[in-house]
């Protein structure tokens, strides 16, 4: 197997958001149940080309790694029991080298396992950020096994004959 070069040419904050509807009126000593919904996303940018032109051997992408977080607590007196919601897209651009010797697979598995994995603290580090300046505790997301997650996904997709982003 071909080595995979992939490089990160850049990182950001596409979206972030952080609603916290029953503030000031939160009161429960109850801890929340938590919810994460991880997407990732992967887009290739055209027109990144070197100054000789198109690179063959090279391809850039954005990734986005959205996360949304949903913290509810069952409370009679908490309005549909939201405490908090944390929304952020997470996205860096890569470039993956060796194109003309990888197969589409291992680039896929570069998109959704390689870049995912380098942006993931990021991402975690803002969503403890804005829970605690929310009010709450931080909060820090267990780690996520993107490599588990793409196998998973991957077979879903083969059972359903599609091809679209992993969810």
């Amino acid at each position: 197997m071909p080595q995979q070069k992939m490089r990160i040419h850049g990182q950001y904050v596409k979206d972030l958001s952080f609603e916290n509807p029953n503030s000031p009126f939160l009161s429960s000593n109850k801890a929340p149940d938590i919810n994460v919904m991880v997407n990732i996303n992967s887009a290739k940018l055209e027109g990144m080309e070197n100054k000789e032109g198109v690179n063959e051997e090279k391809s850039f992408h954005e990734i986005t790694l959205h996360i949304e977080v949903r913290a509810t607590i069952k409370d009679a007196d908490i309005k549909d029991g939201v405490a908090f919601i944390c929304e952020t897209k997470y996205c860096g651009i890569f470039s993956i080298e060796n194109l003309k010797e990888l197969s589409e697979e291992e680039v896929r598995q570069a998109l959704f396992i390689g870049g995912p994995t380098f942006l993931f603290p990021f991402a975690r580090e803002i969503i403890a950020r804005v829970t605690s300046s929310g009010g709450f505790p931080p909060l820090m997301l267990d780690p996520i096994d993107f490599e588990t997650m793409y196998e998973q996904q991957s077979q879903q997709q083969r059972s359903n004959g599609s091809n679209s982003n992993f969810n």
